[in-house]
């Protein structure tokens, strides 16, 4: 446990003026409030350093141990070290690590359909591919999208979120605070060839893509029926899915509306539909 007095310590550089600083190039991420640094110390990613104010040393010195350099200051000088209150008195420093890319995450979980290790015998005796599910968001702008995403499949146990090269920073601190640290425990991987990764989803590893739309013609999601390796497309906030995404889709489903009402945040609708896609009925 080490003391922090002074505002120019340079032992807390890293949090200095966080309101005014992207950590963009930097190779750290923050971790705000007791309940996402608790998950980054349970997390693969390497805990740098813990701030925490006077109130919260005895709990989370217990907690940090000798695993990372631990500051504690008076609550008055970590808000003015930091810039904002969101902290609730807890923050800390993780080391970023580079996301695998589409096949580095999958390859050896989920090998082509031919392999042993993906065929199960059901009730009847007959093989089957072992079930998967896939969340591939090509493009989400809006960090909080991005929390709301994670932690949903998170919560419904996704087996991984595939995100685009155009993607915002699943480790930006408000994707890390709306996730509730999830972002650091969903398996991720970022595609810098997402049409090419999807149709290795599909001519390699038996997955059909399924775009969640608004379009008329797409399939009621209360209805559907998934295929036991499905990989759900969710497109962008404001364009939705392009024509090149829509164009590898087997199939498209869609969330029935109010009338009133032509859609739904990207956050909430990735939630329902992870939540029908992992209660549904399966196809046989």
């Amino acid at each position: 446990m080490q003391r922090i007095d002074s505002l120019d310590d340079p032992r807390i550089a890293p949090y200095r003026n966080l309101r005014d600083r992207t950590l963009r190039g930097e190779n750290i991420f923050i971790a705000e409030g007791p309940i996402v640094v608790r998950r980054l110390l349970q997390s693969r990613y390497q805990t740098e350093s813990v701030l925490v104010a006077s109130q919260h040393a005895e709990q989370f010195g217990a907690l940090v141990g000798q695993r990372a350099p631990f500051y504690v200051a008076d609550e008055k000088l970590v808000r003015e070290i930091v810039g904002f209150p969101f902290h609730l008195g807890v923050l800390a420093v993780g080391r970023r690590q580079p996301l695998p890319s589409v096949k580095e995450l999958l390859a050896a979980a989920l090998l082509a359909p031919q392999s042993e290790s993906v065929v199960q015998t059901n009730s009847k005796g007959t093989s089957a591919l072992r079930s998967a599910k896939l969340v591939v968001c090509p493009e989400i702008t809006k960090p909080e999208n991005m929390g709301l995403v994670c932690r949903s499949a998170a919560a419904f146990g996704i087996d991984a979120v595939l995100l685009g090269a155009r993607c915002c920073d699943p480790l930006a601190r408000r994707a890390l605070r709306v996730s509730m640290g999830a972002t650091m425990h969903v398996p991720l991987a970022r595609s810098t060839d997402l049409p090419g990764d999807l149709a290795w989803l599909k001519n390699h590893l038996g997955f059909q893509l399924i775009a969640a739309t608004i379009s008329p013609d797409a399939e009621n999601i209360t209805r559907f029926r998934w295929p036991r390796r499905s990989a759900l497309l969710i497109g962008n906030e404001f364009t939705g899915l392009g024509e090149e995404c829509l164009r590898l889709c087997d199939r498209k489903v869609t969330i029935p509306m109010h009338p009133a009402v032509d859609s739904l945040n990207l956050g909430v609708a990735a939630g329902i539909c992870m939540y029908a896609m992992t209660t549904a009925t399966l196809e046989t």
